[in-house]
């Protein structure tokens, strides 16, 4: 039976082993190619989701910190703890700083983008700033209460519970979103991921722009009193020589002085 197929298909031996040569070949590139494919894309998603892990707790450790140094001040806690709370808080202020580009970078590959990603600017000028508002603040009111001054005041006077609560919202929602932007998927060129960054920004942009804390404008200085201009009188020196006859002085410089009337012509007879 098999010889008569083959005979019919005219298919020799050494074709059809050539046949299960080439096509052993062809499975294994491509099950070698697709293996590949799939561990390349396990580790770039293993590395993206650890790189978004590590900014959530950059985040939350420099939140965390800032508000138990707040915390300590309100309370008018003694020198030695604010200390030892500020100085945590510096560590992890360094540990932020510290890893500031390699966050933008794992911003940037989350988001797919090779050069620059829209993210990094709703990064650097909400979440960093407000953070550096927060940094301010606290400082502030660290250096008062090391002098005994009222720190407390300055907590309110820059709005450290409202600054607080901002980093939380935008923090949150921020990581969040990059989060799901490093969800494992095996389907390309479906668009899902475009649809996911979009809406990943417009939730991020709502969280860290439109709810932003208003900058604490600074105090006006009071103003000095406007002094009045004297006019100095002058000198006796330059004031005007002319004598005034008493025309002059009594009309004013406006109005001329009457002219007399001329005598009548009997008059002039009679003296002659």
């Amino acid at each position: 039976m098999s010889r008569a197929l083959l005979r019919q298909a005219r298919l020799t031996r050494r074709q059809l082993i050539s046949f299960a040569l080439a096509s052993a070949a062809i499975n294994g590139i491509i099950t070698a190619s697709v293996g590949a494919w799939l561990a390349q894309t396990y580790s770039a998603y293993q590395s993206r989701r650890q790189a978004i892990e590590t900014i959530a707790h950059l985040v939350y450790e420099r939140r965390t910190r800032a508000g138990m140094v707040a915390s300590a001040i309100r309370r008018h806690a003694d020198v030695e703890e604010v200390r030892h709370r500020k100085q945590a808080y510096d560590e992890a202020y360094v540990d932020w700083n510290k890893n500031v580009l390699l966050n933008l970078f794992a911003i940037r590959e989350a988001a797919g983008d090779l050069k620059f990603s829209a993210l990094e600017p709703l990064f650097e000028d909400h979440l960093i700033a407000a953070m550096a508002d927060v940094d301010r603040c606290i400082t502030k009111a660290y250096d008062a209460r090391i002098l005994n001054q009222d720190a407390k005041a300055l907590l309110e006077t820059c709005r450290m519970a409202e600054l607080h609560q901002f980093v939380l919202d935008c923090g949150a929602t921020f990581t969040n979103e990059l989060y799901k932007l490093t969800r494992l998927t095996f389907i390309p060129f479906t668009g899902e991921f475009l649809k996911t960054k979009e809406l990943a920004e417009a939730k991020i942009r709502e969280a860290c722009v439109t709810t932003a804390v208003p900058k604490t404008p600074p105090t006006p200085t009071p103003a000095a009193p406007p002094v009045a201009a004297t006019v100095p009188e002058p000198s006796p020196a330059s004031k005007p020589t002319e004598t005034l006859t008493p025309a002059k002085a009594e009309t004013s410089s406006d109005a001329k002085a009457p002219v007399p009337a001329p005598l009548p012509a009997a008059t002039d007879a009679a003296t002659k």
